[in-house]
């Protein structure tokens, strides 16, 4: 056949076939990536509360949407101008569709930004004019659609979007509830007991809120966590059963499709209220309506509210724009590590059911990296991605000191927060008849080198014991009690507290009138890496009372002066000797807006030092007046300072920021930490 004559008097494509050929070339430029990324871990319906129709709807919108409104378009121009023109517009689509693999590939592979933009462009003109001249590109195109069906399939079996279209556990059938008492919950989430824990076993009363909880309620001072990983963990503490290690890197999704029996679903089955937020798991009460839970799953997808490369022309970049444009009709879902979650708990707050027949879940990720909160509550920038500050520990110890004070800060903050929610509920009313509990989900670690996160010999100590309070209605008098406690103890003291017996698949106790639990010599734990283990409680409580002692020495006089000499605080830098530096966002401090909600309070600079030796430590003056001290330390051959300085001290508009070298012989004091 001359390929020339299929330009004569083209036969008109069926539909079927335009949107077929259309939703192949999609299924590999667009579906797929976006599919691979949104399947990328336990949490991945979860985070949103995805269930078995959100699914739908979102296979819908990735794979089937785009290429039915192209078709649309395709029809109307060829009622209007003819099938020659329909079909250059097909020929330029499925080209521009898939030069994007193209733009992709080059992108990976660090290609310059003229060539991943000239490629592609090229490929796509050579894919149209092909697609026009010959019925070989063509009846390649149709063949694409096959892709489809495979992408959607090996989107529907993969983990663990499975879990949810698949057959789910069924729930146990419970009693109605009788009971008229409120139970609020809130689970915090890298919190390590030794943050809160003084050396000498009582709780830092510079955090007043945990403290009041040591006074007035049952402080369970031996608690341990279940798992160093929240989709492990969060489970165990809303449903008593024992986390499920056996997927290995691939654990069991923390949805109602795997935990049909939590607390909260019994709750609401009961009659009760339910009101919950959580970030990561989807076992209560859904946060989001399904606009929002679906874009924001695609937003997160291509990373619609980060983008990286800010190339205008590139496909990434009007693909963000579009996801963040088909978002704006509903609202943008908090972060789970990121900016919101400050609103995310007053939200929770200010939702607090008035009725007393009602349960409310809090899981926020809070002292949770990232760090960015003040005590006050604004925000400032912390220069660093997540992955930066997630899994390891850095491996100088001014890095790790500056950590510690970043979280110490930021437990402060979440403090306030704490607060803020006990007073609502006495203003409520529902205080003194409540239930209340306060928990973490794993702790942290904040030493040289090693595992942040991870459970391993060197951190147990950091990410095992973690704090338990628990509030009984009518309770107004505190009281320690020692012994075995962990999450599991949660959902059956709940239950309880509902006048439910506990359901057989609850492996943990019932706390309710408990003065004294037994104690034993180890205790199970699940870890990310090693799975189920068996640990020795004896090594964990040593590792605890020195990761005690380390912060209380590092910021016990002040959360201010991780390097010490707090009492240089307040004073004029008067005789010191001055350090140049250039700080990472100079910018930062010229226009201060204490109205804003941010607040620059995180200081980090590169240090001018002569020789390039150990400077000392470092104190940052602000206005003229010192209000830090920090270690600094040394990356890629230069000295960095890095501090968070108070936020109250910054004044509206310019301000100055000195750096000075400390003498130790002049600035000594009995107690320098």
């Amino acid at each position: 056949m001359n390929p020339d004559q299929a330009t004569d008097s083209p036969e008109p494509h069926r539909w079927y076939r335009i949107w077929g050929e259309i939703a192949g070339a999609w299924a590999i430029a667009l579906a797929y990536p976006v599919y691979t990324k949104i399947a990328s871990g336990p949490e991945a319906l979860t985070a949103l509360g995805l269930r078995r129709l959100d699914v739908l709807v979102l296979i819908f919108v990735v794979s089937l949407l785009g290429p039915l409104l192209i078709t649309l378009a395709e029809l109307g121009i060829r009622k209007l101008f003819g099938e020659r023109v329909r079909r250059i517009v097909q020929g330029l689509v499925v080209g521009a569709l898939l030069s994007l693999v193209i733009w992709q590939w080059l992108l990976d592979h660090g290609s310059p930004g003229f060539l991943r933009n000239l490629l592609p462009l090229a490929f796509a003109l050579l894919v149209a004019w092909l697609y026009v001249r010959t019925e070989l590109i063509r009846n390649f195109a149709l063949m694409l659609s096959f892709a489809t069906v495979v992408v959607i399939g090996a989107f529907a079996i993969d983990y663990p979007i499975k879990d949810e279209l698949l057959p789910h556990k069924a729930a146990a059938s419970t009693a109605k509830v009788d009971a008229d008492t409120p139970v609020v919950m809130v689970i915090f989430d890298e919190l390590p007991l030794a943050a809160l824990e003084k050396p000498d076993g009582k709780i830092d009363p510079r955090f007043r809120n945990f403290a009041m909880l040591a006074r007035k309620a049952n402080w369970y001072s031996d608690a341990v966590s279940v798992a160093d990983q929240t989709t492990f963990a969060l489970p165990s503490i809303l449903t008593g059963q024992d986390p499920n290690p056996t997927g290995g890197n691939h654990p069991p999704s923390p949805s109602l499709a795997n935990y049909p029996n939590s607390i909260c679903q019994i709750a609401e089955n009961g009659g009760y209220e339910v009101h919950a937020y959580e970030p990561v798991t989807d076992l209560c009460h859904r946060s989001w309506d399904m606009g929002t839970r679906i874009t924001g799953t695609i937003r997160r997808a291509i990373s619609a509210d980060n983008p990286i490369y800010q190339d205008e022309i590139a496909p990434s970049e009007l693909d963000r724009r579009a996801a963040r444009a088909a978002g704006s009709f509903f609202r943008k879902p908090y972060s789970e590590i990121d900016e919101g979650r400050r609103e995310a708990f007053n939200e929770f707050i200010d939702g607090l059911p008035s009725d007393s027949r009602s349960l409310s879940v809090l899981h926020i990720t809070l002292p949770h990296v990232m760090w960015i909160y003040s005590p006050d509550g604004s925000q400032y920038e912390d220069f660093r991605p997540a992955a930066d500050t997630l899994l390891t520990n850095p491996s100088t110890e001014g890095e790790v000191e500056r950590n510690a004070q970043q979280m110490m800060l930021q437990l402060q903050f979440t403090d306030r927060e704490l607060g803020k929610l006990i007073r609502k509920m006495k203003a409520d009313g529902t205080w003194d008849e409540s239930l209340f509990i306060v928990t973490a989900d794993h702790g942290a670690a904040f030493h040289k080198d090693g595992s942040r996160r991870i459970l391993d010999s060197t951190n147990e100590g950091w990410i095992m014991p973690v704090p338990l309070f628990i509030k009984y209605p009518g309770q107004t008098k505190g009281k320690v009690v020692r012994g075995k406690a962990n999450g599991l103890d949660i959902a059956p003291t709940v239950m309880s507290t509902l006048g439910l017996d506990p359901l057989p698949d609850m492996h943990g106790r019932d706390l309710t009138g408990v003065s004294k639990l037994p104690r034993t010599k180890s205790i199970e734990m699940v870890g990310t890496i090693g799975g189920r283990t068996s640990i020795g409680l004896a090594r964990v409580r040593k590792e605890q009372k020195q990761a005690s002692s380390f912060m209380n020495r590092l910021l016990g006089r002040s959360f201010f002066a991780p390097g010490g000499y707090a009492n240089l605080l307040g004073r004029r830098p008067s005789g010191m000797t001055e350090v140049a530096y250039t700080a990472t966002d100079p910018t930062l401090y010229e226009n201060v807006d204490r109205s804003s909600g941010f607040i620059p309070a995180y200081f980090q600079a590169g240090l001018s030092v002569p020789g390039n030796r150990y400077p000392g430590t470092m104190a940052i003056a602000l206005n003229g007046r010192i209000v830090a001290t920090g270690r600094p330390w040394k990356y890629d051959g230069q000295w960095y300072s890095g501090v968070v300085l108070p936020a109250e001290k910054f004044r509206d508009g310019s301000n100055e920021i000195r750096v000075y070298r400390v003498n130790p012989e002049k600035a000594a004091s009995p107690q320098t930490r």
